[in-house]
């Protein structure tokens, strides 16, 4: 296949590993996403290999200290090379009847287990997408190995299944979830036969479990195309069975407000704003928390403060995510922040929220929605720093305040 320079791009853990797993004697490529990215023109964001080698034989490799074998539904190694986390998946082929073991509770039809080892060529048929089956060879001038015409299909900007997508995502439903967030990310299509498949299947979304749904809505908020992933879910027929409470926001007069705030948070993120959960989930709550304390309210009305409205908040919160649940630590930080959000509009108590952990986010957040929603500007507000320091999970760390009797010098940042 082709011969592309992707060197500036390419990460050089993941270059080192494949080296060394070839060195070993086992074909190795960089495979899926990453590839895509490439060739689409983006910088990768994560770089996964698929090999020859069985997982023990990947972990004989690297040995106990930086491989380990992970999952029981896909198995997989983690190795870790400079610094950083990489998959190492075996190729694959699909299972057959008698090599499927399904789960009591199985329906017969979504595979629980797919560690059954092939070729090359087996392993880009069992994946999902055309787009997502290509392989690169970085240790060959960067080849591309496309046995699935997927070159091609990013060129037309095509989704195209491999295989029957009735089939395919009846045996994962999060298929049609990465059929959404590739049409989201790149702006590409559905094939006919992949737009209709959704619209039949998207009910047995529900049949995943509900750790591993949750985890996907997740990813959704680390990336900055949220808002068109949201949209395009909706539109799909996906969102109503994922997060019901935003699918009836977008089903309601408030729909374009509440995208407008989406992108105005997407276009913060690709200037380096912050990953944080503290900042991305109440701007996806943020609505329905609204009209649960203010029934009856117009976007960006807010809540009167009374006796127990934390703890109406607090449930509020909770309920935002059904059928999924935050976790406790999650749900606290959403909470705090949008309680800022009150005292911000009124200007009251700023110098007290201001030492608060969450204030950054609490700021932010009303800095990304208050031209949407009328509602003043806060001068009073520092200006967020957009940096991707403030990286996903993390809050912003606090400065160290020296110790004046010490001589020695602050460490350069």
């Amino acid at each position: 296949m082709g011969k592309t320079d992707f060197n500036p791009r390419l990460d050089r853990g993941a270059v080192q590993i494949i080296s060394r797993l070839r060195d070993a004697g086992h074909e190795t490529y960089l495979v899926g996403g990453a590839v895509r990215d490439l060739l689409v023109g983006e910088n990768p964001k994560d770089f996964d290999i698929s090999t020859s080698a069985t997982p023990e034989e990947v972990s004989s490799v690297f040995g106990k200290r930086k491989a380990r074998i992970i999952g029981r539904r896909f198995k997989i190694v983690h190795v870790y090379e400079r610094g950083t986390l990489y998959e190492v998946s075996t190729f694959r082929r699909t299972p057959n009847e008698k090599e499927r073991s399904a789960r009591p509770s199985d329906d017969g039809e979504i595979v629980w287990r797919d560690n059954v080892w092939g070729s090359p060529e087996e392993d880009a048929n069992r994946r999902d997408f055309t787009v997502n089956a290509l392989f690169l060879d970085p240790t060959n001038k960067n080849n591309i190995i496309d046995y699935c015409g997927g070159v091609s299909d990013i060129e037309d900007k095509k989704v195209r299944s491999l295989g029957d997508p009735m089939i395919r995502f009846t045996e994962d439903p999060v298929r049609m979830l990465r059929a959404v967030k590739l049409k989201a990310q790149y702006g590409f299509e559905f094939e006919a036969d992949v737009a209709q498949a959704i619209r039949e299947l998207a009910p047995k979304i529900t049949q995943v479990s509900q750790r591993r749904l949750y985890e996907e809505i997740l990813k959704i908020t680390y990336k900055p195309y949220m808002a068109k992933t949201m949209d395009a879910c909706h539109e799909a027929g996906l969102l109503e069975h994922i997060m019901p409470n935003i699918s009836d926001i977008l089903s309601s007069e408030d729909k374009n407000t509440y995208l407008n705030i989406l992108n105005e948070r997407d276009f913060l993120i690709t200037k380096g704003g912050t990953l944080s959960r503290a900042y991305s989930l109440p701007i996806l709550a943020y609505r329905y928390i609204e009209k649960r304390l203010n029934p009856g309210s117009k976007f960006g009305d807010h809540w009167e403060h009374r006796d127990g409205i934390d703890k109406e908040l607090r449930q509020a919160v909770n309920d935002f995510m059904k059928p999924h649940n935050m976790t406790r630590i999650i749900a606290a930080r959403v909470k705090d922040v949008m309680m800022m959000q009150g005292r911000i509009l009124a200007n009251k108590n700023i110098n007290k929220i201001r030492r608060h952990p969450e204030f950054f986010y609490a700021a932010l957040l009303y800095r990304t929605m208050a031209p949407h929603l009328g509602w003043p500007e806060a001068d009073f507000l520092p200006e967020p720093r957009l940096s991707s320091h403030h990286k996903a999970g993390q809050r912003p760390k606090a400065k160290k305040r020296r110790n004046p009797r010490s001589n020695r010098k602050p460490r350069e940042q």
